[in-house]
């Protein structure tokens, strides 16, 4: 720990499920009222960033590396094709060199189509796909302006998260309040990375939350966090585990 945030470093602070959930509808209000597909292409990537860096507790290089061939997505209604219960889809993302090259290698973050507090990755990436003209896409990154160019980490935080961070505070929302700008103290340095989606996802799980059935198990945790640890860290019966894909999309589809 000490290697990855230094002794003395403080992390980029936690993001709550509310301004996960506010940021979502925020965006989903203003897909309805955009009248260009190029608003709805900003639109879509932003809030697909939103809910995949929530619900996948992805680091910036991992989101921002994704490209289209890297998400692979099973319909609800396609859902028992794959194992799942009825009416529950799924979205696998390849993050690791190995699982982008090797089809046949399970996918690194398993993703419920939709959560449990209902953010759904299945539905910005379809509206994404439909205001890109809905053709077949290649190798090329998810998350781009119109000219190619790749987001960054901190385009994403400047452009969309942190004004929409202001915007709740302004609304009154009462963790934000206390960032009041002073030197140290605003929201900029404090949600300083995309950690902060990380943390927050993290920390969401650790407690039953409003409209999710439980808490997430500490092995569920392990799996989607991919924290990894040599297999003699591990007790015997988690050892023995090996993770269905209705097991692996359990964390987000109860707990998120």
């Amino acid at each position: 720990m000490s290697r990855r945030l230094g002794d003395t470093s403080r992390p980029s602070t936690a993001l709550l499920g509310r301004h996960i959930l506010w940021i979502d509808k925020h965006f989903d209000d203003l897909y309805h009222s955009s009248r260009t597909q190029k608003q709805r292409r900003l639109l879509c990537r932003a809030a697909l960033v939103n809910v995949v860096a929530w619900l996948g507790w992805l680091r910036a290089a991992e989101a921002f590396g994704l490209d289209w061939p890297d998400m692979e997505v099973t319909e609800p209604h396609l859902g028992p094709t794959v194992g799942l219960p009825v009416n529950r889809g799924v979205v696998r993302l390849r993050l690791q060199l190995q699982t982008k090259s090797d089809r046949t290698r399970q996918a690194d973050v398993i993703l419920a189509y939709t959560s449990a507090t209902g953010l759904s990755v299945g539905k910005w990436y379809h509206r994404l796909r439909r205001a890109l003209g809905g053709i077949p896409l290649g190798p090329e990154a998810v998350f781009r302006h119109d000219d190619g160019t790749v987001w960054t980490s901190h385009y994403y935080r400047t452009n969309h998260l942190l004004p929409l961070l202001h915007l709740q505070r302004m609304e009154g929302d009462p963790f934000l309040a206390a960032f009041d700008g002073s030197p140290g103290n605003s929201l900029e340095a404090k949600f300083y990375s995309m950690h902060s989606y990380r943390r927050g996802g993290r920390s969401h799980v650790s407690r039953k939350r409003e409209h999710c059935p439980r808490k997430a198990e500490p092995q569920e945790v392990m799996e989607h966090g991919r924290w990894r640890r040599q297999r003699a860290g591990f007790d015997m019966p988690t050892q023995y585990l090996e993770w269905t894909l209705l097991d692996r999309i359990a964390l987000t589809l109860f707990c998120m």
